[in-house]
């Protein structure tokens, strides 16, 4: 079945973000970060890993052991209390596979051509088009304990353009390589939660964007369903960190805008503040101070210093 999206949870708890030491010239009320960023709890949980079908390896292709001709045009067979009954285009020849899975549908010289329907005898159900015995072209595989892929096959696995539509009501609709999401595609969890981006062999991996249900989202770049490189990470009340990530956490520059206009411009290591870094109030003024593990340790005057990176604006 379709996993839980663990990052669709509530989160609970605080990040420390110790500003104590600035004094009051910094502005009126010091930054009390409510949760703002994911803290260590919920950073080591990972993004979710949509189950894959790699199933499709075993289940390209299949032998005859007999044929005969199907009379009463009456198979059919049940999955999951649902009832697939063979169409007037697929009812012709039957095979009964070494296995003792059934085949019915169009046979070319002893081969399954064309369209035809297929019984595993795991309970698995394909129907579609098929080449010398196997799935090929345009087809529909009903997992007995799983899935429903509709989309497209190149030598028995899914390949080109498909949906995979789980049980719990969670969806994928896009590209497929090798039975595996491979491309540009879109998932959508039965919690609300959804990615739309570019995947590789089941995993989200390059440049989306992944919506929590609470109203968050994140857009950037993704190393194996985990936040890793530069990205854009908002909140529905007007927050944002716009900086690096590696595995989940902020790490390198980053900047943390809050809604009435305070920021921190800096440095980050392991989701916390670590290094240089600038508070800016509301009304522009700004403190330069040197952070270790999320607390300010000293701070000065220097109104003058810029901390931005150079080309770093132009990369948003």
């Amino acid at each position: 079945m379709g996993q839980a999206c663990q990052k669709c949870k509530a989160f609970s708890g605080k990040e420390e973000f110790d500003i104590k030491n600035m004094n009051e010239e910094l502005g009126d009320e010091s930054p009390d970060v409510e949760q703002s960023f994911l803290d260590e709890e919920d950073e080591v949980r990972k993004h979710n890993r949509p189950p894959s079908l790699d199933n499709f390896n075993k289940r390209g292709m299949f032998r005859k052991e007999d044929t005969y001709d199907q009379n009463d045009g009456k198979l059919s067979a049940t999955i999951e209390n649902k009832e697939i009954s063979l169409t007037e285009e697929l009812r012709g020849e039957e095979m009964i596979l070494v296995d003792g899975s059934k085949y019915q549908g169009n046979v070319v010289d002893g081969k399954a051509n064309g369209k035809g329907k297929l019984w595993l005898n795991n309970g698995d159900i394909y129907e579609g088009d098929i080449v010398d015995n196997i799935m090929q072209g345009n087809g529909v595989y009903y997992f007995h304990r799983g899935p429903i892929y509709s989309g497209q096959f190149i030598q028995g696995k899914a390949n080109g353009i498909g949906k995979e539509m789980w049980p719990d009501g969670s969806v994928y609709e896009g590209q497929f390589k090798n039975g595996k999401k491979h491309g540009q595609g879109v998932y959508k969890w039965s919690q609300g939660c959804s990615y739309e981006g570019e995947w590789f062999e089941n995993m989200i991996h390059g440049q989306g964007r992944y919506e929590w249900s609470d109203g968050r989202c994140y857009n950037g770049s993704w190393n194996k369903n985990q936040m890793n490189g530069r990205g854009k990470y908002q909140w529905k009340e007007g927050k944002y960190y716009d900086g690096e990530y590696e595995f989940d956490k902020k790490c390198g520059f980053g900047i943390f805008v809050w809604p009435d206009g305070k920021q921190y411009q800096g440095y980050w290591f392991d989701g916390k503040q670590h290094g240089k870094g600038i508070m800016i109030n509301k009304e522009g003024k700004k403190k330069l101070g040197d952070w270790a593990d999320g607390k300010l340790i000293s701070c000065n005057e220097e109104t003058n210093v810029e901390i931005i990176p150079e080309g770093w604006i132009d990369k948003i």
